[in-house]
């Protein structure tokens, strides 16, 4: 079962990849389409690094307020405490994952997300 679980997961995760390659491929023998998506990926290319600088500026400004205060060993220490939240928090969701994917294959349900989903943020 954890087997067909990992070969289905792997199906699914590289679904969306496969699906655009091949529609890219297909898009990219229509004349002039190449020049009009390398655009398209550029202007795409040049968000995402606008909105990862945004996020890492926000963390920045954020953590330079929250840890003013600290100390070095006090830094370490909540370091220590951060890096042990997201491992527990990752292993959480991988395993929630696996969950997920094993009630889907056994109730024969197709696995959707909730676009509408809310995200909660918490300061420990």
């Amino acid at each position: 079962m954890i087997g067909k679980m990992f070969s289905l997961g792997f199906e699914a995760a590289t679904l969306p990849a496969r699906l655009t390659y091949r529609s890219t491929r297909a898009v990219l023998g229509i004349p002039g389409e190449l020049e009009r998506i390398r655009g398209e990926f550029r202007q795409l290319s040049d968000e995402v690094g606008r909105g990862v600088q945004v996020l890492l500026a926000s963390v920045d400004a954020d953590m330079r307020h929250k840890t003013a205060h600290l100390s070095a060993q006090q830094k370490q220490q909540a370091l220590d405490l951060a890096l042990d939240a997201a491992e527990q928090h990752l292993s959480m969701a991988a395993l929630n994952t696996l969950r997920a994917l094993w009630l889907a294959l056994d109730s024969g349900r197709e696995l959707r997300r909730d676009r509408t989903g809310i995200v909660i943020e918490h300061e420990q």
